[in-house]
């Protein structure tokens, strides 16, 4: 009798060699019947022959055939999978044990979608801290509402957009939610939210076990001007694809008001650091909440 595939684990990779090999052995490990699939995203290192040195018959390899992005190589990855659930693990992080198999079975049956917490890793693995707090990333049900207000804080508070969650392949073929390959940074925000907005049942369960790995070269680090621009794209391109509620309107449109906001502060800061006076005091009059932003680094470093 064959056995359900339960989980596909998705990894798209680049340049990766160094440190995929964490990732792959940490979904292997997991408690469950489960398949990975390591979609290279045209690595110029030697990823793939990383992978297929392994000799488990659970690990596939797709070579993409150009460099797409990460959501390009989850889409071709997700087209692949053959599980009852999606999982996505970047290619610089791994999972504690058991931590998919603790995930579904904190579902009773009824959701699409399944969000847990997870860590951060700043380099020794042994110290690890859960990232949010209960009232960051609170239990139950998540709305698109929610999900928005809680990616609308670019300079003072932890996002929601940085969670891991675990989907239902079905509900996604259905409602048809794909990755935008045009985006490279917040892909997996807007991914989300897509599948929100498609009314998906996402619940955040009583699980932390995804680890996340801060590197130094990696490219969600420090916003800056066209990072901004690109999320103004995707908000505008989001708002034209799905009609909100009057609460996810709400959220939304503080979204699009904190964005202008950090927009207005990043080029402050870089016209103060560039000694450009006149340019500064056109920021300020022009945009004088974009001030209030300039006390978050020093209340750090004091507080540090």
């Amino acid at each position: 009798m064959k056995v359900e595939l339960e989980v596909s684990v998705i990894i798209a990779a680049w340049n990766s060699e160094k440190f995929i090999s964490k990732a792959i052995d940490s979904a292997l490990q997991q408690d469950i019947n489960l398949e990975v699939i390591v979609v290279d995203d045209f690595s110029n290192d030697n990823t793939c022959r990383v992978v297929e040195n392994y000799k488990d018959e659970r690990v596939r390899l797709i070579r993409s055939s150009k460099n797409g992005g990460p959501g390009a190589a989850r889409n071709i990855g997700f087209s692949a999978a053959k599980g009852k659930w999606i999982a996505v693990l970047d290619s610089d992080d791994y999972f504690l044990p058991n931590r998919l198999n603790a995930m579904i079975n904190s579902d009773d049956g009824t959701a699409d979608i399944l969000i847990d917490d997870f860590y951060m890793c700043l380099g020794d693995p042994n110290e690890l801290k859960p990232f949010y707090t209960n009232n960051e990333l609170k239990k139950g049900n998540l709305s698109l509402a929610e999900f928005i207000a809680g990616n609308s804080d670019f300079m003072g508070k932890k996002t929601t957009g940085y969670v891991k969650p675990i989907f239902l392949k079905s509900f996604l073929i259905t409602n048809k939610v794909r990755y935008w390959p045009e985006v490279r940074i917040g892909e997996d925000y807007y991914f989300l939210a897509s599948c929100l907005a498609a009314k998906a049942k996402a619940k955040v369960v009583e699980v932390c076990g995804y680890v996340y790995n801060i590197r130094g070269d990696s490219i969600s680090g420090k916003l800056n001007q066209e990072h901004i621009d690109k999320f103004q794209w995707g908000d505008k391109k989001f708002a034209d694809m799905y009609p909100f509620q009057p609460l996810e309107y709400k959220a939304f449109k503080l979204r699009s008001r904190n964005l202008s906001k950090t927009k207005s502060y990043i080029s402050l800061v870089e016209s103060i650091k560039n000694k450009k006076v006149l340019k500064s005091l056109c920021i300020v009059i022009a945009n004088p909440r974009a001030c209030s932003l300039l006390w978050l680094p020093i209340r750090k470093r004091l507080l540090n």
